[in-house]
């Protein structure tokens, strides 16, 4: 505990909370402070996480010195300015995808980090999925020829985040994937398509890159699911290559609990006790203690990633 590292959660939504949670539980963490303008709402986290302090704001979180790092799980337009400004100060960064909506606002926040001593890290939990991880090792011996990723999510998603387009919104988690498994070699072609719904907002889109060597990596997202559907859909990675096929179901883990009906309780691996989250989390506390940054979650990563976004998107939207 004498070296755990004093770290505050800026914003307690749902995912803040889990944030709050999990490290709570981690003992290489001390969670110190809640940051939000709802101070009732930071409050009500009080017995879950054992009585952090409570800020309204980063400039007041930053005055108190009473942290030295900070996870940003606010909405996605404050993640820069936030991490900016906690950076600035010499706080350790880890935010919550995407960084930045722009790659150039990206690459200006990478140049104002040059001489500043911190850590940042974009949260690109997937990385650290349990089947991902044996699977990118595995890729790495055999090679590929063809990767296939699925992601389905319930239409209530897309209409709580009207203003995100699905690749930005989901997709994105399969592209850093994919942008690992090929160890950040950037393709030469890029395409994309996207389909509205009636009222006029995306609900469907489709992206395809391939590399000089032909290798090629497709992508399904949809988020039309029908009430009645896993609260966090459906995802798989499908993988072809000489002489070997494989299939990933990531998401639900491949754990069921029958009674009365079928329950998925470990979806998306996202759960205060382990998984995904406290699997990125102790790689930013080790970060912070001198440790590496996990490969595909530095602002790099998160650049590289927004810029084929930004190809795919233009390609989408002239098709």
């Amino acid at each position: 505990m004498n070296d755990s590292v004093r770290i505050a959660v800026v914003g307690v939504g749902d995912f803040g909370v889990l944030h709050a949670e999990t490290l709570s539980r981690l003992p290489e963490a001390r969670l110190v402070a809640l940051v939000d303008s709802d101070i009732g709402r930071a409050q009500a986290v009080f017995p879950k996480v054992g009585g952090p302090l409570v800020f309204s704001n980063m400039e007041a979180l930053i005055a108190s010195r009473a942290a030295e790092a900070v996870v940003i799980a606010t909405r996605a337009e404050s993640h820069l300015p936030l991490a900016l400004q906690a950076a600035s100060a010499g706080l350790h960064v880890l935010v919550e995808k995407p960084l930045a909506h722009g790659a150039d606002e990206i690459r200006e926040f990478q140049q104002s980090l040059t001489t500043r001593p911190v850590v940042v890290m974009v949260n690109h939990l997937c990385l650290f999925h349990s089947l991902i991880v044996p699977l990118r090792e595995r890729l790495r011996e055999t090679g590929f020829r063809a990767l296939h990723f699925v992601r389905h999510r319930p239409e209530r998603i897309g209409e709580r985040f009207p203003q995100d387009h699905p690749m930005q919104l989901t997709m994105v988690h399969d592209l850093y994937v994919a942008a690992q498994i090929v160890n950040g070699e950037e393709p030469v072609a890029f395409h994309a398509m996207e389909s509205r719904n009636a009222a006029g907002r995306v609900d469907m889109s489709w992206a395809a890159l391939r590399w000089a060597d032909g290798r090629t990596a497709t992508f399904q997202c949809h988020m039309m699911l029908p009430e009645g559907s896993p609260a966090e859909g459906w995802d798989s990675l499908e993988v072809f290559g000489d002489g070997l096929h494989s299939k990933v179901t990531t998401n639900p883990a491949p754990w069921t609990w029958t009674e009365a009906q079928t329950a998925w309780p470990v979806n998306l691996e996202i759960r205060p006790e382990g998984g995904m989250l406290a699997g990125i989390l102790k790689n930013f506390l080790s970060a912070c203690r001198g440790g590496s940054v996990a490969g595909g979650c530095g602002a790099a990563d998160a650049l590289q990633v927004q810029c084929w976004i930004e190809q795919l998107l233009n390609v989408a939207k002239k098709s």
